[in-house]
């Protein structure tokens, strides 16, 4: 249930969580009376539910104090989602003082349950040595666990890890495979890679037309460096520009014509 998490250690992303009436009128006693706000009958879901509406002011005051508490709870009964957010919460220092080790012992606990954005996190702490010594073979190990169930940052991360030769064997090959599979779920910055190696003529003939093609994919989702390549492609003779517009940002464009003017200022 990825929509119930919240702040992921890439980005933010914080959404609305739907509580039974039951448990909102509970919370919201709960603010006057100080009293106990769940029995030991509310299951290790309802606790968690809690939790996150605490996390994001949704129908209860905002409290990150009472969420980490409800986290606590219904990690302690094993709940996977609960056990990641609060690692989220050692590691960004909401609530709690920052602690990497906590970070990587819930990401871990929720991990071996499945969970493919801790599976993914893991990987993260390994290859940037958090927490942990850096390693860049666990990292590999554990992005491929995330990637297999469908992360697409966990498979873009494989391809530059084949890209680099970092934990596995260099290989553009297998680098554009992976990143592919990302691509397919629309991660610019593989869609962004794919056209550098097609630019380069790595691991595949180069070809500047492919490369534009998955360049203006990425731009087209406000990736800035893709629309500075595509600049570079038409300011080298490499491809026609007819028609193409570059992107200075997602809201405001310009056109070649523009560009062209304004270097020979």
């Amino acid at each position: 249930m990825y929509q119930r998490r919240i702040i992921p250690l890439i980005q933010s992303l914080l959404l609305a969580t739907v509580l039974s009436s039951s448990l909102i009128t509970a919370a919201c006693s709960a603010e006057s009376s100080n009293t106990e706000i769940l029995s030991n009958q509310n299951t290790a879901a309802e606790i968690y539910e809690l939790g996150v509406a605490y996390y994001d002011g949704d129908s209860v005051p905002q409290n990150y104090e009472k969420a980490f508490d409800l986290f606590q709870k219904a990690a302690n009964q094993g709940y996977a989602e609960a056990q990641f957010n609060l690692g989220v919460m050692y590691h960004e220092g909401i609530a709690v003082e920052k602690n990497y080790l906590k970070t990587f012992e819930w990401f871990q606990k929720a991990a071996n349950q499945g969970d493919t954005d801790a599976q993914y996190r893991i990987g993260v702490m390994y290859y940037e040595g958090i927490g942990v010594e850096q390693n860049y073979q666990k990292a590999m190990e554990w992005y491929v666990l995330a990637a297999n169930s469908g992360s697409f940052d966990a498979q873009g991360n494989i391809g530059t890890m084949y890209y680099f030769g970092r934990g596995v064997t260099q290989s553009y090959t297998k680098a554009l495979d992976w990143y592919k599979k990302a691509a397919a779920q629309d991660l610019d910055l593989a869609q962004l890679n794919i056209g550098g190696l097609y630019e380069n003529g790595y691991g595949v003939p180069q070809d500047y037309d492919k490369a534009f093609e998955w360049y203006k994919k990425a731009a087209d989702q406000g990736n800035q460096e893709a629309s500075n390549r595509i600049g570079r492609l038409v300011m080298n003779d490499k491809i026609d520009d007819t028609g193409i517009t570059i992107y200075s940002t997602q809201e405001t464009g310009f056109t070649l014509g523009d560009l062209e003017d304004s270097l020979s200022e």
